[in-house]
Order: C-alpha cells, then structure tokens, then sequence
C-alpha cells in the first residue's frame, strides 16, 4: 500500500491557497485605498493650515493665482503626497486650487487614488464630497461642486504640461 496524497487532496489545498490569496489581495487593496485617502486629507489640512497663516499675513486675502515658486501659491510651501493622487493622460483634475475674484473664499479639491473626492474651504475641515454632481477625471469645475460661486482654479498637475509640470511648482513641483 502507498502512502501520499490524492489529486483531490491536493486540488483542496490549492483551492484553499487561491481563496486566502484572493482575500489578501481585496484586504491589501482596501488599506491601501484607506492610506491614499489618509494622505490626501492630510495633504489638505497642511494646505487649510497654510493658506489660513497665508491670510493672516497678506491683509486677510488668499493666495491668487500665482503658482511659480515666488508666486503667492508657491509661497505656500505646500507639499502634495503626489502617490495619493489619480495620475495620468486624463487625470489633470487630481487636486485644484480655487478662489473667487476678490480672494476671499477659496477651495481645494483633490480626487484621490482610491477614486473618492474630497475638499476644504476657508468655512470647513478636510471633507469628502458626497454632492449629487457626479465627477470624473476630466472634471474640474470646483466652483459648482462645492459652490463657491465664480472665480479662478489653477490646477496642482497637468499631464500635457511640460514646461511647468506636470505637478506644478505650487504642490511641490515634478
């Protein structure tokens, strides 16, 4: 008599290995999608926390459109964690700074690698938009998504850019 394992024993064993590979993948996806979204509201915390000691400095305005390096957005110091972010051919709307004409209200609103949108205005915390709009990569249009009126946006990367990204030098540059 011989001793060893059946087909069907070991055909059991690989299923069980395939099944409990499969969970670690949905499970590591999963953290990883928190960590991305994690990174990306601290990205806009640093952002609210600059811009607000930005105002304090400059007679109560925010940051115009300036976005070189001695522009008032480069000022900012600010450095995105640019892996959280969508990256690629349509992804030029991955985080935009916005702000209406007299530089009193302003907005920035990032889409993040796990495909959740979230924003921070001078009146909220870093928040996720659950707004009935719905949004893709090639949208951009920040002042009715979270109702800033009208303004300007200047985008934090731009994949057709090479001259000045395409991370723009306000975000931390390429």
């Amino acid at each position: 008599m011989r001793r060893g394992f059946t087909i069907v024993e070991l055909l059991i064993v690989i299923v069980v290995i395939a099944i409990l590979a499969s969970i670690s993948v949905v499970a590591y996806n999963g953290i990883q999608n928190r960590a991305n979204d994690t990174a990306v509201l601290n990205d806009m915390a640093a952002f609210k926390k600059k811009i607000e000691l930005y105002k304090i400095d400059n007679n109560g305005l925010y940051p115009d459109g300036s976005t070189s390096a001695g522009g008032a957005l480069g000022q900012l110091n600010f450095k995105a964690t640019k892996s959280a972010y969508v990256v690629g051919a349509t992804s030029n709307n991955n985080l935009w700074y916005c702000r209406n004409a007299a530089q009193s209200i302003y907005g920035l609103i990032a889409l993040s690698k796990s495909g959740k949108i979230f924003y921070v205005t001078q009146n909220n915390i870093p928040t996720e938009y659950t707004g009935g709009e719905a949004w893709s990569t090639s949208d951009h249009n920040c002042h009715t998504k979270i109702n800033m009126g009208l303004g300007w946006q200047y985008p934090g990367y731009a994949s057709s850019d090479t001259t000045n990204g395409p991370w723009r030098s306000w975000v931390g540059g390429n």
